[in-house]
């Protein structure tokens, strides 16, 4: 008996030591979420700031959400083996997300882009295996609430930054320069006020939600509808016609959820009379908003137009399976129109962009995520709404989580039909946290999706949530370095050294086809400067160019730059193959078509440069272009004076 006496004490303290390291990594994951969910936003969105500029470049923020993402699923881990007894929350909505995640997986093997299909699945295993975290992690009572209150801070915080740039036009986010054009329009700490207005919009009906619904005491719920109006200025302030549209008819939507709830129709009531006072104040308030919002939602010349033109064009020739993640851009100026110049990133429109480059397949499983997202708010809010009656009360935070954070995913979705939200790493990483804490509430509602998948199944977990870790840690650590090498090389004042900066860079990447054409340009510049071995640096270019034709059989840049490098050799004829393939690729870029007739001049054939010349200078003129025709017609009239008589 003695002994049984003292076996027991040393069993309970192993169990109360072990209950405390699970609640250590609980709260370290918890906390891991929190501090992604406040990073993103404010480091410009988790996005890369001026790529293609040559100035001091800035941190690559979703390293950062990433490693923090590898090290919760880490902690994760552990707890397969801490937590006693281990349960692992599985609703409907997961196979999806698995699914979605495993075609992901296996389309980006077969993308004709690599490199960037590769990039594109990183970001899929990320917001994978976020969700799948949070909805295994932050299913306690508490931490729906904290992370909605972490969200309507950082919220609030950039539309304070928002207003203060209109107000004052100041132009810049951080130690970035915005562009001209957004200069006085808010952005917080976005570089784009459309991205900005997708952040807060999503925030937004959860403070309004913890006002009208939260059982928070008087204090706090001023304080959160202070938040909200705040943060319906900062939409208004960025002049986002897509924002302002969701959040009008989110806020509508928001009202009448209230009106047809016994407990809560006289709050909304209440709300939709001040959210229509606050709402004429403000226009009043602003006038150039209130010309923005009188104009249609997409303008008859807006860019918009084209780009979705394109995309359902590649849409209809890669119907089921899609052309490729991330494709959209590179196949754009293939069939662009003669007066869209540029090459947007993607469509503008995050549905069209799903389609085109994930196809109809990829389409659907995204489709069927939210559809069980929503199914499951349907499921679950009359328990959400009873278990706030049995406690005596009709207030419930958990309820109005749930309404803030459903309403702030159907604004997004709603902007989504005209901008690329879901493109910007922070407001995706947002999203997937509200569909992951929505599904999260499952637990309150049955205890079906409570799953025991013992030590086999912990095993089978550990491989696969570990693997995903690996790949987060690989891929970040390799982005990382690449980024830090195409830096220095850009930033190098003398050839050798930018060259060898560029070289360690495609040493660490050898897929990325922007490294090779980069090597390629800056041989080629340093042959064209005419000093000794120019030709060998022509060469080399040339062979960089090459290599990257093969990664990227789409980019007209490299086809142009190694047809440069040719005619600098004295071989044009070859020269001539290149030239043709980027004017197949790119048949209505204006620079593309005068240097086209640049190689014809190289060739002497001056009627034909003359021509493309002018079709260049119709669309845009440059003075290089002018200058190139003013040659080439006098190139045409000496061919044409008469010879004189041999003697």
């Amino acid at each position: 008996m003695a002994s049984e006496s003292q076996e027991k004490p040393a069993g309970g303290a192993t169990a109360s030591f072990r209950e405390r390291v699970d609640a250590v990594f609980a709260n370290g994951i918890l906390a891991l979420v929190l501090a992604i969910l406040a990073w993103g936003p404010l480091a410009y969105g988790a996005v890369r700031v001026n790529p293609d500029s040559l100035e001091v470049p800035h941190l690559y923020g979703l390293l950062a959400i990433q490693g923090l993402t590898a090290l919760a699923a880490s902690l994760w881990i552990v707890r397969f083996f801490t937590q006693r007894p281990f349960r692992l929350l599985w609703p409907p909505v997961c196979w999806a997300v698995l699914a979605f995640v495993l075609y992901a997986i296996v389309r980006c093997q077969t993308a004709d882009l690599h490199y960037i299909a590769r990039q594109n699945l990183q970001c899929v295993v990320l917001y994978g295996t976020l969700f799948f975290v949070i909805v295994n992690n932050l299913n306690r009572r508490s931490s729906a609430r904290l992370a909605a209150m972490v969200l309507i801070a950082v919220a609030l915080g950039e539309s304070l930054f928002a207003f203060y740039q209109f107000t004052t036009h100041y132009p810049r986010v951080w130690a970035v320069f915005k562009p001209v054009g957004y200069v006085a329009r808010g952005s917080g700490t976005y570089v784009n006020p459309n991205n900005f207005a997708g952040f807060v919009e999503m925030v937004l009906p959860l403070a309004l939600a913890f006002t009208a619904m939260g059982r928070l005491n008087a204090t706090k719920k001023v304080i959160l509808g202070y938040c909200a109006l705040v943060m319906m200025a900062g939409i208004v302030v960025s002049e986002s016609r897509g924002g302002l549209t969701a959040m009008g008819m989110t806020l509508a939507v928001f009202c009448v959820a209230l009106l047809f709830q016994r407990d809560y129709w006289r709050r909304g009531a209440l709300a939709l009379g001040i959210l229509i006072v606050a709402g004429l104040v403000l226009m009043q308030q602003f006038g150039k908003v209130e010309q923005r919002i009188g104009a249609s939602l997409v303008d008859e010349g807006d860019g918009r137009v084209f780009y979705w033109k394109v995309a359902e064009d590649v849409f209809h020739q890669h119907l089921l399976w899609g052309a490729g993640p991330g494709s959209y851009r590179y196949l754009y100026p293939m069939t662009a129109s003669v007066w869209q110049q540029t090459n947007p990133l993607n469509p503008h429109n995050d549905y069209l962009t799903t389609l085109c480059e994930w196809g109809l397949a990829g389409f659907s499983l995204v489709i069927v995520t939210l559809g069980l997202v929503f199914a499951g708010v349907s499921r679950t809010w009359p328990f959400l709404k009873r278990s706030s009656a049995d406690l005596g009360r009709k207030d419930s935070s958990r309820a109005a989580f749930v309404l803030g954070a459903s309403l702030g995913l159907l604004s997004i979705l709603i902007h989504s039909v005209v901008d690329f939200n879901m493109q910007i790493p922070a407001n995706a990483v947002t999203a997937v946290t509200l569909m992951a804490l929505l599904s999260a509430h499952w637990r309150f509602a049955t205890e079906r999706f409570w799953f025991n998948p013992r030590l086999i199944g912990r095993i089978l977990l550990v491989i696969a949530v570990g693997g995903a870790v690996f790949f987060l840690g690989r891929e970040g650590l390799r982005a990382g370095r690449e980024f830090y090498w195409v830096q220095r090389g850009l930033r190098a004042t003398s050839w050798s050294a930018q060259v060898a900066a560029l070289e360690n860079a495609h040493q660490v990447e050898p897929d990325n086809f922007v490294t090779d054409y980069e090597l390629g340009e800056a041989c080629r510049l340093e042959a064209w400067k005419g000093e000794a071995n120019s030709d060998d640096r022509a060469r080399e270019g040339a062979q960089w160019f090459q290599r990257g034709m093969v990664l990227n059989p789409y980019d007209f840049e490299t086809r142009l730059g190694c047809g440069k490098c040719l005619d600098w050799l004295d071989r044009p004829n070859e020269a001539t193959k290149f030239f043709v393939q980027a004017l197949m690729l790119n048949p209505n870029n204006a620079r593309v078509q005068w240097q086209f007739a640049w190689h014809c001049s190289i060739l002497r054939n001056y009627p034909l440069a003359k021509l493309w010349l002018e079709r260049s200078l119709y669309v845009v003129r440059t003075r290089e272009a002018e200058d190139y025709l003013d040659m080439v017609n006098r190139k045409i009239a000496e061919e044409s004076r008469p010879r004189p008589p041999a003697p």
